[in-house]
């Protein structure tokens, strides 16, 4: 994880992260690491290279469209992260095996200890 956050500040690779995955991220942090480490990773993202995507109705579109093919099988903040890999026609690079399992395009899985 560290090597590609190395490569996006270097300017060697784009990040994005949308808000509702954000958001999502913020909960998960602090639900594991409290509120403090929350805050501080959340305004890292924001003071970093990585561009936050803005909620849009194309991307909004896309996204329910995903959520309805694949029903139960992908969160709405999973949803919006395939519709902006999509768009963007990039890669993208989860830690949820279960976004591998959907065979989606253009998906890598991190394996974080």
């Amino acid at each position: 994880m560290k090597k590609l956050l190395d490569e996006v500040a270097a300017d060697r690779s784009e990040g994005w992260i949308t808000e509702v995955n954000l958001a999502e991220f913020y909960y998960k942090t602090c639900e594991k690491f409290g509120r403090e480490v929350a805050e501080l990773r959340h305004t890292s993202i924001r003071h970093s290279k990585i561009s936050v995507l803005v909620i849009d109705k194309r991307l909004t579109h896309v996204a329910g469209n995903l959520k309805c093919i694949h029903k139960g099988k992908i969160s709405l903040a999973d949803a919006y992260t395939v519709a902006a890999t999509k768009i963007l026609g990039a890669t993208l690079i989860t830690t949820d095996s279960r976004l591998t399992e959907l065979k989606l395009k253009q998906t890598k899985l991190l394996d974080i200890p």
